[in-house]
């Protein structure tokens, strides 16, 4: 009947095929009230690509579960039965993938009959079908016969959305405006159709029948007239898209009973060629969920955002689409902190265990590690306020540089100190002695004292602490070296005023410099790819905030070129209104300046400790 595709077979774990190698409940629904299945919710975090999230609606007892099982190409899938009774409480997920798009997954939503006599509460629909509108990023409605006012009386909830679906944290008469940027596509599928497919004696498409049942009738007199036109308004100004297939009856209707378990060859044609379709459309041309601002939704985010909706349903709070969205970007982006640290602690301890290191080496591996570290946050962070969680993750790593740093210098130190004290043994003796205080003796103290700092030079060539140690010691020692020159009573007037320890130490000096001059290098280098990181996300952010934005402006251009042709001058005006407000947001998005996005972050954020990156690393 159909192929058989698990998201789970590739790259997963043998525990996860097994969860969702069936559906599993996602939300229960239990005395009236919203649970959440913590196992569904731990599939989903185990899921890192993008999402196409299809939830099918519809009434009671009308073949929902059976379409959905056809998308999942399994006919065992969600539960199918032909009694009175109901099936499927609440809302049953199942995860499959789609085989011409292997970076992308199909989330599957099955969910509770519309008008449940067993239920009888609206309210509980009401809460249902926004949380569907609010997850899926293809709403599917499983209707029958045809279209009349009966059947669009099952979606009244649409408009009723503006008082169960909050658009911002602080609301105002104008969030439905928003509704269009992040609500699902619309698909109308019409199950045991018996009318020709006929439109004023013409032949007519599926769509295109839609498109005239969702015409406005031409008064509003009646308060029926309002009912009926409010609702088609809202399913035309809500829904960015619609689509709809036509479905005849599949079989004989003793074998309904039956149906999940007829072949092809026992079902009617044309009812095999339009699921064919259906399964087409979703599987190959519907975007992933995205959420408001347009970043995609994996199914880690996912479980994040149902549990944020639910959470605020179940404390009779109307779910909010701008709180949601930040709450998921609070545990995306510190989720993508901790995930970075844990890499770059793991890199850094590795490299800082070595006996060979040099300041250049150190210095140009807290270069790569952080560098890398940086993109292992900005794959997965989001945009919204990612600038503090930079700093977060910029601070923790300098402090564990810093911290590591210090014992690698500590031990450093220990070892030179030892290097030294075993080449500058006898020199130190023959000081303490006087041996050297005699005619000739600088002459000889120089030699000695060029051979033991090459031999500890060339023991010392990797440590990092090498040159602080070697003048540490010959500023301390200096006055007694001193002592020596002058009492060589052989040494020519030049040779006295030039000492040859000076020009020792100034070397010495001088690789110190060039190794801090590496260093600043280095920390600059790092500064600009740090910012050329940052750029790049901020550019990402910006593009699918202008595509969300753009697709929703086509689709409110194209409702007020209906409306016009339908003769509707005052809805035209309205879906005018609502495409000048997006519009205006567009104009607002494509100003946004990376230059002033950064200079507001390096100022506030990052430019403290960006600052210090060209200073001492090791100062407070």
């Amino acid at each position: 009947m159909f192929r058989v595709f698990s998201y789970f077979s590739n790259g997963q774990s043998d525990d996860n095929k097994q969860k969702m190698g069936k559906p599993m409940p996602l939300v229960y629904n239990i005395d009236r009230k919203l649970q959440l299945n913590p196992k569904a919710l731990q599939v989903l975090q185990s899921i890192e690509v993008p999402m196409v999230v299809v939830v099918m609606v519809g009434a009671a007892r009308t073949g929902k579960s059976y379409l959905m099982n056809c998308l999942a190409g399994d006919k065992k899938g969600f539960s199918v039965d032909s009694t009175l009774q109901t099936h499927t409480k609440g809302i049953w997920m199942w995860c499959r993938s789609l085989p011409e798009r292997p970076n992308e997954a199909l989330l599957l939503l099955d969910t509770e009959g519309l008008g449940d006599a067993e239920k009888g509460d609206s309210q509980n629909d009401n809460l249902i079908y926004s949380l569907a509108i609010l997850l899926s990023s293809v709403l599917i409605y499983n209707g029958q016969k045809n279209i009349d006012q009966r059947s669009l009386q099952d979606l009244h909830f649409v408009t009723e959305l503006s008082k169960r679906i909050q658009m911002k944290a602080q609301p105002d008469d104008c969030d439905s405006r928003e509704f269009v940027r992040f609500f699902p596509e619309f698909v109308w599928v019409l199950r045991d159709l018996t009318l020709d497919m006929h439109i004023d004696g013409k032949d007519v498409t599926p769509n295109e029948y839609l498109e005239h049942s969702l015409k406005l009738k031409d008064s509003e007199i009646s308060e029926q007239d309002k009912e009926y036109n409010e609702l088609r308004r809202c399913i035309r100004n809500h829904f960015p898209s619609r689509c709809g297939f036509a479905f005849p009856t599949p079989t004989f209707r003793r074998k309904l009973k039956m149906l999940q378990d007829l072949e092809d060859k026992d079902l009617d044609e044309d009812f095999v060629k339009e699921r064919q379709k259906l399964i087409n459309y979703i599987y190959t041309h519907k975007k992933v969920k995205r959420v408001l601002g347009g970043q995609l939704v994996t199914g880690r985010r996912f479980a994040e955002l149902t549990k944020a909706y639910v959470s605020m349903m179940s404390d009779g709070v109307l779910p909010c689409v701008e709180s949601s969205v930040a709450k998921l970007a609070e545990v995306e982006n510190q989720a993508a902190v901790n995930e970075a640290l844990k890499i770059y602690h793991n890199e850094m301890e590795k490299n800082s265990e070595s006996d060979d290191l040099t300041m250049n080496g150190i210095t140009e591996n807290y270069r790569i590690k952080s560098i890398e570290a940086l993109s292992i946050f900005h794959k997965r962070s989001m945009n919204n306020n990612i600038d503090k969680y930079i700093q977060q993750l910029e601070e923790t790593m300098r402090s564990t540089y810093r911290s590591l740093m210090t014992k690698i210098k500590e031990k450093s130190q220990d070892q030179c100190k030892a290097q030294l004290e075993e080449v500058m043994e006898s020199i130190k003796e023959n000081l303490t002695s006087g041996h050297y205080q005699k005619p000739g003796g600088y002459q000889e103290l120089k030699k000695d004292l060029d051979n033991s700092i090459k031999e500890y030079e060339e023991k010392t060539k990797n440590q990092i602490e090498g040159w602080a140690v070697l003048n540490s010691f010959l500023e301390e020692e200096k006055s007694r070296l001193d002592q020596v020159q002058e009492m060589d009573n052989k040494l020519t007037e030049e040779q006295k005023r030039v000492s040859d320890l000076e020009e020792e130490l100034s070397r010495i000096k001088e690789e110190m410099e060039k190794m801090e001059q590496n260093r600043k290098a280095a920390e600059e280098r790092r500064a600009k790819q740090i910012i050329e990181q940052i750029k790049k996300k901020f550019e990402e952010g910006k593009k699918c905030s202008m595509e969300e934005l753009k697709e929703a402006m086509e689709h409110m251009k194209s409702e007020m070129e209906k409306y016009r042709v339908e003769g509707r001058e005052e809805d035209a005006e309205s879906a005018q209104q609502i495409y000048e407000h997006l519009k205006k947001k567009h104009e607002e998005t494509t100003k946004w300046s990376f230059t002033n996005f950064i200079q507001k972050m390096v100022f506030q954020v990052l430019f403290p400790f960006l600052k210090g990156l060209v200073g001492n690393p090791f100062s407070s």
